[in-house]
């Protein structure tokens, strides 16, 4: 089976941030440093930017009661543990989720300082039952000039876009897929990102963050 969904990013569990991160720039691309998140939510990330989506790897810092469910995920193995949905108004959406039988949580506010300035987004996230496999989410960035910056998207291998997900149990994300053809392609199979570049290749990263990265020549 196979169908779009409009994803905003990718969550990719890894149990060490560093070995993931140097992976992905060994083959090419252009990965942010380190970002710890609060104490509370006791998470850390590294991200490869795209057009219009982006690959987010995240670990755990410390345990704490904001990401049992990330440390369930990753019990499990290293590998895709998420997936953000993309949102302009987020409480019309997560409404909108709630219309289609989807239960979300309650809408919640984030913002960390950078150096050039502060950082907002919200979420919402779909709760465990719906997807058991994946930890889903609504996101809606209030200030994605400061996250989607020139430098990031300029990676040694081309890549530009997010084409495809392929994913074990992708069935379970059927119930938020949209109708936009233009949208990113989901599919069941083992844990595959594509995208375009510059030229045909695949990549093991199955070790380091438990998917395969394939290029196709844009």
């Amino acid at each position: 089976m196979s169908f779009n969904l409009p994803i905003d990013h990718v969550i990719i569990l890894a149990s060490d941030l560093a070995q993931a991160g140097k992976a992905f720039e060994n083959i090419g691309f252009s990965v942010t440093p380190i970002a710890k998140h609060s104490a509370v939510m006791g998470t850390a990330n590294r991200c490869v930017m795209l057009d219009g989506s982006y690959i987010e790897i995240l670990a755990i810092v410390e345990p704490t009661e904001a990401n049992a469910r990330w440390r369930r995920l990753l019990d499990k193995g290293s590998g895709l543990g998420g997936v953000a949905l993309r949102s302009k108004d987020i409480e019309t959406d997560a409404q909108t989720f709630e219309q289609k039988s989807i239960e979300m949580e309650t809408v919640r506010h984030f913002s960390r300082q950078t150096d050039i300035g502060e950082l907002r987004f919200s979420i919402s996230r779909v709760k465990d039952s719906v997807t058991p496999s994946y930890q889903c989410l609504l996101c809606q960035h209030h200030t994605p000039e400061l996250l989607w910056l020139s430098d990031a998207l300029k990676h040694s291998n081309g890549a530009r876009r997010l084409l495809s997900v392929a994913t074990p149990n992708a069935s379970e994300l059927g119930a938020l897929s949209s109708t936009n053809s233009s949208d990113t392609i989901v599919s069941t199979g083992q844990d595959r990102l594509t995208l375009t570049g510059n030229s045909d290749a695949l990549f093991d990263l199955r070790a380091s963050c438990g998917l395969e990265i394939a290029m196709v020549r844009a």
